[in-house]
């Protein structure tokens, strides 16, 4: 099976933030703990190292939670990316509360006790307003009313992060007196109503939502916790535990809803191995094949853009002296696609082994494919049966890509003839077909559209010019040569470029019948 080849999974534009966001963790937890010893616990209250304690262990849970997401890269989506966030955010806060604990009841500190007070308001709201999108996205919240919430919500965003600045000039929320003690101010209720409009919404939501109960119990926790903590310690100065209370629910909905995706995951990507196997075992993955056999050397290989392609290749003798070579490319990607291309690949050989023609071949196959093709999904063939003993090659080319020919003096260049229609298009469709002679020491290399048109980062396509110019480096190597100097010579053009097409290659080397063995079979 090595000459099938698996890509791992790239998350375009995302790969670098969960990385990121565990990194800037474990930065705030560093710093949190330095400031504090450098601090010293002189002239504390008890209530604020409390409020300071609850705070590091909180920032340590989560920065070991962004440390479970980055070990855990095939399950980063959509929402694992909010969710890494919101821990980030989550971090932010506490270690804003923490850092206004230090400066509390120092008169120099006083003008940076208010500016951390202000970020540590405006990092709340962001909080809530992560929490609520992450809520909204696992419990699939698209309805008109959650439409109207996540547009007033939205619209509240701005407004109340501008009130939170307004605190640097004015004391609407809290001020801090020249003792450098910070003191809630008379209208401090309003900093609080965001949160109560979200966890309102998030109520309603949860009465109309048809998730499932235990999801919509977990996410319950987002309204409860804090709103439970908020009764308890809202009015008592001193305590500040809200983003604690706001981790204990981000916890809880991380280890049930997770845990339930995780396992969903895992159960599909066990399905994508077995498949991956089977695609893998419909293809001859042999080599050398016949090795008994001087006349001809060949190797072939495909590379899945995902865990399973819709490229195939064929090769197999269909009598002594006759050998076929397929190559195909079908429409879409992923399994349907497979399922498709091994339909294909079953009917081509299967017709080819009644005696047919490459032309009659791809003319059964495409009215066998028409009678049924409800998706309307397509194949391009390229089929050649090659006579052993006196190199003819007749072959019949469906939508599929020009194959590529080097004869023994000469370099690899493309074979241009004119295309018949691809298979599945349309019932009733004739394939011509073409007939050559390869001379002994011919070399065939056939490929599917995934080779010249791969994208570097830049979005220039590889090209033909660069893939003739690679197999013409390599001109004198065997079949498998020529095959990985194309592969790394793509690889090297795309590097990080996610890949969206397969990369699937055949190339046979003919040398002619042997005139020891043709003697002894006479």
């Amino acid at each position: 099976m090595d000459n099938i080849k698996k890509i791992p999974t790239k998350i375009n534009n995302s790969t670098w933030l969960i990385p990121t966001c565990f990194g800037v963790s474990c930065v705030l937890l560093v710093a949190a703990v330095t400031l504090l010893l450098l601090r010293g616990f002189a002239g504390m209250e008890s209530g604020w190292l409390f409020s300071i304690g609850a705070d590091l262990f909180c920032m340590a849970v989560c920065v070991m939670l962004c440390f479970s997401c980055v070990l855990n890269f095939k399950s980063r989506n959509e929402h694992s990316l909010v969710f890494v966030i919101l821990l980030t955010t989550n971090a932010f806060a506490l270690f804003f509360d923490e850092m206004a604990w230090l400066v509390q009841g120092i008169p120099g500190f006083r003008i940076l006790n208010i500016i951390i007070n202000v970020f540590f308001y405006i990092n709340g709201v962001v909080l809530i307003y992560l929490f609520w999108q992450y809520i909204r996205r696992v419990l699939r919240m698209e309805n008109t009313l959650m439409q109207a919430a996540d547009g007033i919500l939205n619209l509240l965003l701005v407004p109340t992060l501008l009130l939170c600045v307004v605190n640097v000039f004015y004391p609407l929320y809290f001020s801090v007196d020249a003792a450098g003690f910070y003191q809630r101010a008379d209208k401090w209720y309003i900093s609080q109503l965001y949160m109560f409009v979200a966890l309102l919404v998030v109520v309603l939501e949860l009465v109309m939502s048809k998730a499932p109960i235990k999801d919509r119990l977990v996410a319950f926790s987002f309204a409860a916790i804090p709103l439970l903590n908020q009764v308890l310690t809202g009015f008592v100065f001193g305590i500040s535990t809200q983003y604690a209370a706001m981790l204990v629910s981000i916890v809880l909905i991380y280890g049930v809803l997770f845990a339930e995706r995780e396992k969903t995951i895992n159960s599909t990507e066990m399905e994508l191995d077995v498949a991956t196997r089977i695609q893998a075992n419909m293809l001859p993955n042999t080599f050398p094949f016949l090795p008994e056999r001087t006349e001809f050397d060949l190797y072939a290989s495909m590379t899945p853009a995902k865990e399973v392609g819709g490229d195939f290749y064929d090769f197999f003798m269909v009598d002594d002296d006759h050998l076929a070579l397929v190559i195909a490319d079908v429409s879409g990607k992923g399994i349907p696609a497979a399922l498709f291309m091994m339909a294909s690949k079953i009917m081509v050989k299967n017709i080819v082994m009644t005696g047919k023609n490459p032309g009659e071949v791809l003319k059964m196959v495409n009215n066998q494919i028409c009678e049924n093709n409800q998706e309307e999904m397509f194949v391009t063939v390229w089929l050649g049966i090659l006579n052993l003993r006196d190199g003819t090659l007749v072959s019949a080319n469906a939508g599929h890509e020009y194959p590529v020919l080097k004869k023994p003096d000469g370099e690899f260049e493309l074979l241009r003839a004119k295309h018949s229609f691809v298979i599945g298009g349309m019932p009733g469709m004739k394939y011509r077909e073409s007939e050559m002679t390869l001379e002994p020491g011919s070399k065939l290399f056939l490929y599917t559209d995934g080779v010249p048109e791969a994208e570097s980062i830049g979005e220039k396509q590889y090209g033909y010019d660069r893939f003739l110019a690679a197999l013409n480096r390599t001109a004198d190597g065997t079949p498998k040569e020529l095959l990985q100097a194309v592969e790394n010579d793509v690889e090297d053009f795309v590097q990080d470029h996610p890949r969206f097409d397969d990369l699937t290659m055949l190339c046979v080397h003919y040398t002619g019948k042997d005139e020891i063995n043709e003697t002894a079979d006479r």
